[in-house]
C-alpha cells in the first residue's frame, strides 16, 4: 500500500505542472515592455507557489492523519464498565485507560485480576493506576471485614 494516495499524487503533478506554466509566462513576460503584464505574471507565479506549497501542507496533514487513523484500528475501546482498552483481538488482557489516553499515548497492560478486601482490582504495570473491578467491601460499623481494621466510611 502506497503511502501517498494517488488522488493527491494527481494534485501535486497538477498543481506542478501549473507553477511550470506561471514559470513559463513570468519569463516571456520578462522580455515585454508591458508592465501592468509583468506586474500581473508576477502576481500569479507568487500565487501559484503559495498554492503549490498549501497543496503539500494538506498532502502531509493527510497522511499523518491515515497513519493516526491506521493506528487507532488497532485497539477498542473505550470498554464499560472499567473503561478498558485492548488491543483488537485480544479481550483478555486490558490496557491501562489513564496511560491510553495520555498525550503522548502509552501503552500499558494492566495486571491480572486479584482479589483485594473482598474486592476485585488490576494495577496498571506502567503508571500504577487501579481500576476497581468490584468494590471493596466494608463491614457494617466501617471496619474492613479482614484485618479489623478501622477504616470509616
Amino acid at each position: 500500500m502506497s503511502i501517498i494516495p494517488s488522488a493527491v499524487l494527481t494534485t501535486t503533478q497538477i498543481i506542478g505542472g501549473l507553477v511550470a506554466s506561471a514559470k513559463n509566462a513570468l519569463d516571456l513576460a520578462k522580455a515585454s515592455s508591458d508592465h501592468a503584464l509583468k506586474g500581473a505574471i508576477s502576481e500569479l507565479y507568487d500565487s501559484m507557489l503559495d498554492v503549490k506549497g498549501r497543496v503539500l501542507d494538506l498532502d502531509e496533514e493527510n497522511r499523518a492523519l491515515r497513519v493516526a487513523l491506521d493506528e487507532k484500528g488497532k485497539y477498542v475501546g473505550p470498554v464499560t464498565p472499567h473503561g478498558y482498552y485492548f488491543q483488537a483481538g485480544d479481550n483478555e488482557h486490558p490496557l491501562c485507560p489513564r496511560c491510553f489516553q495520555e498525550k503522548p499515548q502509552r501503552i500499558a497492560f494492566m495486571t491480572e485480576p486479584e482479589n483485594w478486601n473482598n474486592g476485585v482490582r488490576r494495577k496498571c504495570k506502567l503508571c500504577g493506576n487501579y481500576i476497581y473491578e468490584k468494590p471493596m467491601v466494608l463491614n457494617s460499623v466501617g471496619r474492613h471485614p479482614t484485618n479489623g481494621g478501622s477504616w470509616m466510611v
